[in-house]
């Protein structure tokens, strides 16, 4: 009895007779469209030459850092046989399409056509250990459902095809990943990408509130920054002026920040402001060619605006950029109240440290939060800003003394007791501040009211101490 098209199909395939199955399936598959059997045979025909296209992709990442970049010739391959994927119209359920996200996985951004047809199909996608992070020894990988959003997100941001998928549909598969995933460490990316399409659907209100919580996080980030920026540079130009700003005070690198230098270009240009218009261009041709960098398509059509002096004085730019940058924090935490506070103590993990204003309050800031050429040390005064609605700290920066009603210095001769702490007068001198050879001497202390619980009532107590 002859075999059925589908098993001589698989049967050649399995055999490695690849060409000799695809020639017959694909006149077969044409001829008996409504076989199912057939049409799925067929598929894994077509996935086999979809490996063969990986494979020296692959091969190019393992000598490139990783990096799963195709050339238009695979690219081309790739897309032709996944016309006859979408032809065939495998019903959802089985392995076909999660096969498809397996095999590119790496580098499924870069693949229109593919990401238009596993977004379709995407509630059959993922298994159960598909939605849990990798634990690694930095803590967790994204798992495999937060990678496919975030290669969706950045395909539909850099793709036009992809944006067929209505940017509602986005946010709902982003919604989607966030109640289905596990992942903690990183599903912030989330927020930023999601941020990142709603500014290119013109939603910038909603782009605004993503922006924002990632920023909440990530204020030492220029990125972050940039992000909230962005969804301003279309209504209201200085708050744009002032993010992007902020953000390149931040930049830990400027080869990374130079997309801020353009935008501040052209916002600036736009309002008139050509001396300083100019001197973001410059600076980031400078760049371009301190590392011999082609200049982008938009940096030169900068550098052949009418305004633009090639010679502007870029010795006054980060004066400006910083004087620019003032009231960003008002953007993120609305109105801000400015506080002076005293280093109480660092935190052990040397992760954040203690400020007190008064014997009502003493404040736990985070070291990311804290501006400053070294980490403080306890006496160091530092100016706190609180947003005003909740009294949350959100930065902190070194500043000079002020007198301060319950902080005061005293100098004396320093008392050590048998149990290990001590007095300068009557200020208690606690263990930790208490160093060889102290006992005795002319030591200044800086001190603050502290509650003395055994005795219920405020006294003195040292929170740094020196010998005269």
């Amino acid at each position: 009895m002859e075999d059925q098209p589908s098993r001589v199909v698989t049967n050649l395939r399995k055999s490695g007779k690849l060409a000799e199955a695809w020639d017959f399936g694909c006149h077969a598959v044409q001829e008996n469209p409504n076989d199912a059997y057939l049409k799925g045979a067929f598929f894994w025909v077509c996935y086999d030459y979809l490996k063969e296209v990986q494979v020296p992709i692959k091969e190019r990442a393992k000598q490139n850092n990783g990096n799963f970049q195709l050339n238009q010739t695979e690219l081309e391959r790739i897309e032709f046989l996944l016309d006859w994927v979408i032809w065939l119209d495998i019903p959802a359920g089985g392995f076909e399409y999660r096969n498809l996200l397996l095999l590119f996985q790496k580098n499924l951004d870069r693949i229109p056509k593919l990401v238009l047809l596993l977004v379709e199909h995407q509630r059959t996608l993922f298994e159960g250990d598909d939605k849990q992070p990798f634990p690694t020894e930095k803590g967790e990988s994204p798992s495999l459902m937060l990678s496919f959003a975030r290669k969706v997100a950045k395909s539909w941001q850099e793709f036009e095809p992809v944006r067929q998928i209505p940017i509602e549909q986005l946010v709902l598969l982003f919604d989607r990943v966030r109640n289905e995933a596990k992942d903690k460490q990183h599903l912030i990316w989330l927020n930023y990408d999601q941020a990142k399409c709603l500014i290119v659907a013109g939603h910038l209100l909603e782009a605004r509130k993503c922006a924002l919580s990632v920023l909440s996080k990530k204020q030492t980030e220029s990125w972050a920054w940039r992000t909230l920026a962005a969804t301003y540079r279309g209504e209201d130009a200085d708050a744009a002026i002032t993010l992007f700003a902020e953000g390149w005070c931040h930049a830990h690198d400027e080869k990374f920040a130079l997309p801020i230098l353009c935008e501040l270009a052209t916002l600036l240009a736009g309002q008139g402001s050509y001396p300083e218009a100019s001197m973001c261009v410059l600076r980031a041709v400078n760049v371009y060619q301190s590392e011999d960098w082609r200049l982008k398509p938009e940096l030169e059509k900068l550098t052949q605006a009418d305004w633009y002096d090639a010679n502007a004085d870029l010795g006054e730019l980060d004066a400006f950029l910083t004087s620019s940058a003032e009231g960003a924090l008002n953007y993120l935490h609305g109105e801000l109240e400015q506080r002076v506070g005293v280093v109480l103590n660092v935190h052990q993990s040397g992760k954040g440290f203690h400020v007190y204003f008064d014997h009502t309050r003493n404040d736990s800031v985070r070291l990311g939060l804290y501006v400053g050429s070294k980490p403080p040390t306890p006496g160091d005064y530092v100016n706190v800003s609180l947003a005003s609605d909740s009294g949350e700290v959100v930065a902190a920066e070194p500043c000079e003394a002020v007198k301060l009603t319950d902080v005061d210095e005293i100098e004396g001769l320093m008392r050590v007791t048998d149990k290990g702490f001590g007095f300068v007068d009557e200020t208690f001198v606690p263990p930790y501040l208490i160093f060889d050879g102290v006992d005795g001497q002319l030591v200044r202390a800086t001190r603050v009211l502290d509650m003395d619980k055994k005795k219920n009532r405020l006294g003195w107590k040292a929170i740094s101490l020196e010998v005269i």
